[in-house]
């Protein structure tokens, strides 16, 4: 009884050759399925001798496996793997991104009420008002506390001029003709115009005037100086007591942000100024937006006197146009003895 059977050689031979391919497409499966992919996912070659077919791969394969030595797998030698994509939030609504801090809305209009375009945020309406909320020496401010000192007098020099006058939306502004001047200390500025606020934007010891002109000048180098004439009521007042304010009112535009040049009126700014000249002076803004700093202000001890008609008109267009008073931040306050 036979209990081997003979195999021909070349029949072990081949049987050989088969288990070997066997094994290579064995081991070339368990390879590409750690890396993610099948043989027929491969992308192409870039040289056309390369292997391009199962056959030809596994042609390679078990050439490597019946060379000497093992199959190492560099990590250079896999295909890499596409990097995971962004998860969707389940609700995009739920995560949202945090706002930025005090972003600056841009373009949009200031007021004097209080909400998201009044004086609290009147930096948030233009990149160009930041220093509304980051000046140093903002005004108005309280005048307190000054120090008593021998000031150089004010030189008004104001010459009759054509009235310009507009309203802007925020006040009653007349534009003066050039030629009138205010000497300081040796220089000499320009009037360019006034405007009026009320209540009186700056408080003297903790007291605010019911109206105040502030007088713009502006010095050849371009430094501005801001002279504020307090005016207060009197139910004693007629309105020839203030010719040049009732001038005003009589020719306010009735239409807002537009001017009115009527023909052949004048204006003599003189009669708006009180008979005292005395004044506080400090450093310190505009009062509207773009609020920009180093400019110096002359506040007349004096005020002016008003009806209360007179008053009682300029509230009826503007009741409130006066910005809140600012911190003093340690500035210097000067007052003439």
């Amino acid at each position: 009884m036979k209990l081997f059977k003979r195999v021909p050689f070349c029949q072990v031979a081949f049987s050989t050759v088969t288990l070997n391919t066997y094994f290579a497409q064995l081991v070339l499966g368990f390879f590409l399925s750690v890396s993610g992919i099948s043989i027929a996912q491969q992308a192409a070659p870039a040289a056309s001798s390369a292997p391009t077919t199962d056959d030809e791969m596994s042609k390679a394969i078990l050439e490597k496996l019946q060379k000497s030595g093992d199959i190492v797998i560099r990590p250079s030698d896999l295909p890499s793997k596409p990097p995971p994509k962004a998860a969707v939030a389940a609700n995009p609504v739920a995560k949202q991104e945090a706002k930025p801090a005090a972003k600056p809305i841009e373009h949009a209009h200031w007021s004097y009420t209080e909400g998201p375009d009044g004086p609290a945020n009147w930096w948030r309406t233009s990149k160009d008002n930041l220093l509304c909320s980051a000046g140093k020496q903002q005004s108005p401010i309280n005048i307190e506390g000054g120090i008593l000192v021998d000031l150089p007098p004010l030189r008004f020099d104001y010459k009759i001029s054509p009235l310009t006058i507009q309203d802007n939306g925020h006040t009653i502004l007349v534009n003066y003709a050039e030629g009138s001047n205010l000497s300081l200390d040796a220089r000499q500025y320009r009037l360019v115009q006034f405007h009026f606020h009320k209540p009186s934007e700056e408080a003297i010891d903790g007291k605010r005037a019911d109206m105040v002109a502030h007088l713009v000048h502006q010095h050849h180098d371009g430094r501005l100086l801001v002279v504020a004439v307090l005016m207060n009521s009197s139910l004693e007042a007629s309105q020839a007591e203030n010719a040049a304010f009732q001038m005003i009112l009589n020719h306010i535009p009735l239409v807002k942000k537009e001017s009115s040049s009527p023909n052949g009126v004048m204006i003599d700014l003189n009669q708006l100024l009180p008979k005292n000249l005395a004044y506080f002076t400090f450093m310190g803004s505009l009062t509207t937006p773009p609020c920009s700093e180093n400019v110096q202000w002359v506040v007349l001890k004096e005020a002016a006197v008003i009806s209360k008609q007179q008053l009682d008109n300029f509230s009826r267009i503007y009741p409130n146009n006066a910005r809140p008073l600012q911190s003093r931040s340690g500035r210097l306050i000067k007052e003439a003895r």
